[in-house]
């Protein structure tokens, strides 16, 4: 450009900025800078015109370090001047505000205040701008500054899983519908299981199943918190069986980095082919150290697990998994890789000897066979999505009535199992108790006289289960009877209830 047009020596010319282009203008500027503020220092301060053609364009153009010295200068002449600091106390003001050093630009704004009130100018715009940071501003950032705070006080409480649950046991962490948020009014929205199995060494783990919504809501309301999850199971990948394992790295990354004993804690993820696709962004994840922060483990029909990093199921987490077929379409793979689990604990199974196994079939529909994959259980979770279509044939997607019905039959006729139906489409309001009942009655064997060897219960948020001896938490007096002995009270069609019946 011609030293006429734009010439920094010149600053009658610096009006011509704005015909340069952004890059061209910024750059100028920059390079420029302290010739600029050298020449500024001769000019009179009364003469605003040059002061604010450089300070309105560094402001307009995101420079807002220039914009402060241009302000700063102006404001250090006005003064010796004896000037109306008003205004570039304001401006300089801005500046600090832009680059979020708020205490600074409060002093600035304060500054324009006091010389507008000698002057008696009562509705300035510095006026406005204290207005503003007195009451939004600096309220909002110590709002934030306390929840700070309350976050890094809640990840820091000791893990209460032996206190607030206790060893072996089984707890419903969703409500009944989690395949229809859309269509629900929040009342029923759930997702996940949470197991507490003792390891080898005795110590008690935390076991998230399935963590779809609401579930960490729920998990924190019952009193607990990250600390107390050390391992995830997902079957597949659709959102109502994944939607809060995003929230729950989130804090297991925050954990990390503010936990009081300064130690990395790691997750255990074992998860299908979907479950590896959805997250696997999320799976490589380090805390500030580079230490890792979870160990994932493909679930593959078949296989069966017995370790994780070289580290013993058993010895760590007081389980081995076998991992069955799901016949469920995963959207990460578009194919049907959903997979179904048995857990093989390390708890005793007094009335049949061995170690208690427990099923969980995840989403699929029936297949002729299906059922046998869980003839060892004693506990079986089975998914019942919905009876929508099941006209002479069985469902695509879920097991529906006839399909829970044949399952079971495969699973255990005539031996004792206690299976756990859940995830109910909306349709089941008010239903749950006389739906599960219509699928045991009819799962049992025809012969069977009147020994109740299957006991179907619908799940809901109060259900607990003691996994030693197979007793469930009475909801009124939290005393625990035979899983046989329970009865379901819908009184309420949204929440269940679970009483004792002798």
């Amino acid at each position: 450009m011609d030293q006429n047009v734009l010439d920094v020596k010149r600053p009658n010319s610096w009006g011509n900025l704005q015909r340069l282009n952004y890059h061209i203008r910024t750059e100028w500027i920059k390079k420029n800078l302290k010739e600029i503020l050298n020449i500024l220092q001769h000019l009179p301060a009364e003469n605003a015109e040059p002061w604010n053609i450089l300070g309105f364009t560094c402001i307009d153009d995101n420079l807002y370090y220039e914009a402060e010295k241009i302000y700063d200068e102006l404001f250090k002449k006005t003064q010796k001047e004896h000037g109306d600091v008003s205004i570039p106390a304001y401006l300089r003001g801005i500046a600090h505000f832009l680059q979020g050093r708020f205490q600074e630009a409060y002093k600035d704004f304060t500054a324009s205040r006091q010389y507008d009130l000698q002057t008696k100018k009562v509705n300035s715009a510095s006026v406005r701008a204290m207005t503003y940071m007195e009451e939004m501003v600096f309220p909002t950032r110590e709002i934030i500054r306390k929840n700070q705070a309350k976050l890094i006080s809640d990840l820091n409480i000791p893990r209460s899983l032996d206190r607030t649950i206790g060893q072996n046991m089984l707890r419903t962490i969703h409500k009944w519908n989690s395949a229809t948020p859309l269509f629900s009014q929040g009342i029923s929205q759930g997702g996940g299981y949470f197991l507490t199995l003792s390891n080898s060494h005795g110590q008690t783990k935390g076991i998230a199943i399935d963590p779809g919504y609401d579930f960490f809501t729920i998990f924190r309301d019952i009193g607990l918190g990250i600390a107390d999850i050390d391992a995830i199971l997902i079957t597949h990948d659709h959102d109502d069986h994944t939607e809060s394992v995003e929230g729950i790295l989130s804090l297991l990354a925050k954990y990390n980095d503010h936990n009081e004993q300064k130690k990395t804690k790691v997750l255990d993820i074992f998860g299908s082919a979907g479950v590896l696709l959805k997250f696997h962004g999320l799976l490589s994840a380090t805390d500030l150290f580079g230490n890792r922060e979870i160990n994932f483990k493909l679930l593959i029909p078949g296989s069966e697990i017995t370790e994780i990093e070289g580290a013993s199921l058993r010895e760590k987490h007081g389980f081995t998994i076998t991992v069955n077929p799901a016949h469920h379409a995963e959207r990460w793979t578009n194919q049907e890789s959903s997979v179904g689990i048995v857990l093989h604990t390390n708890i005793r199974d007094a009335k049949n000897g061995g170690n208690l196994k427990i099923g969980i079939t995840g989403d699929t529909r029936y297949e002729v066979g299906l059922g046998r994959h869980y003839k060892d259980t004693q506990v079986l979770l089975l998914n019942i999505g919905s009876i929508e279509k099941e006209e002479g044939k069985f469902l695509n997607q879920h097991l529906g009535m006839l399909g829970c019905i044949n399952l079971l039959k495969e699973a255990r006729l005539g031996k004792p199992l206690l299976a756990i139906l859940t995830e109910f489409g909306e349709e089941f309001s008010g239903k749950r108790e006389t739906i599960s009942r219509i699928i045991e009655n009819w799962a049992q064997p025809m012969s069977g006289g009147k020994s109740r060897a299957l006991k179907v219960i619908p799940a809901d948020i109060h259900l607990e289960v003691r996994l030693e001896d197979l007793n469930i938490r009475e909801t009124d007096t939290n005393v625990f009877f035979p899983y046989n002995m329970i009865e379901i009270d819908e009184s309420d069609p949204e929440i269940l209830r679970y009483n004792f019946n002798d």
